[in-house]
C-alpha cells in the first residue's frame, strides 16, 4: 500500500487551488488532485505535475486545459509580435537607405506582410533582395514581384549600370 500524500489542499499553482484528493494513483504511486482553476473549471492533477519549481524538467500542470491553451496561444503572439516589431523596424531603415533608389510608390507600401494583412493590402515592400537577387515589392502571398515578372527589380537596373 502506498503511502499517505502530504496535505494539498489550499495550495496554489498558477492559477490552479488544490481543492480535494482523488481516489486515483499513477502507475508510480503519486496521487491525483482536484484543482480548481480561476476560470471555475476543475481539474484532476497527478501530484509530481504540481509544483512551484519553473527550473525542472519535468512538465508542470498549471492551469485547466482551456487556460492552459490560452497561455500557449499568448505566448506565440507574445514571441511574434516582438519579432514583428523588429521586422517593421529593420524594414524601415533599409528603406531609408534606398530612398532616390527606389520609386516612390514602393516606399509608401506597408513594411511587411502582417503589415500589408493589417492593411487590407496585398503588396509589401521590406527594402530586401530576394533569393534571386532581385529588390522589387513582394506579394502577402509570397514571391517577389519581378520573379512572377510583373515589375523589373530595381537592383538589376543598378547592376546594369555600373558593369
Amino acid at each position: 500500500m502506498p503511502s499517505k500524500p502530504r496535505n494539498r489542499v489550499g495550495e496554489v499553482y498558477g492559477k490552479l487551488t488544490v481543492i480535494r484528493a482523488s481516489d486515483r494513483r499513477t502507475k508510480s504511486g503519486n496521487a491525483y488532485w482536484w484543482c480548481r482553476c480561476s476560470c471555475g473549471q476543475d481539474r484532476e492533477v497527478p501530484g509530481d505535475k504540481l509544483s512551484h519549481n519553473s527550473a525542472r524538467k519535468k512538465p508542470l500542470v498549471t492551469a485547466c486545459l482551456d487556460c492552459s491553451r490560452e497561455f500557449q496561444v499568448e505566448g506565440v503572439c507574445a514571441k511574434n509580435d516582438r519579432e514583428e516589431r523588429q521586422r517593421r523596424i529593420d524594414a524601415e531603415a533599409r528603406r531609408s537607405l534606398l530612398k532616390g533608389d527606389v520609386p516612390d510608390g514602393w516606399l509608401s507600401l506597408p513594411l511587411t506582410d502582417a503589415h500589408a494583412r493589417e492593411l487590407g493590402q496585398v503588396l509589401f515592400f521590406r527594402g530586401t533582395l530576394c533569393l534571386r537577387g532581385h529588390l522589387a515589392p513582394y506579394r502577402i502571398n509570397g514571391g517577389c514581384l519581378t520573379c512572377s515578372g510583373q515589375k523589373p527589380s530595381a537592383a538589376v537596373q543598378h547592376d546594369d549600370a555600373s558593369g
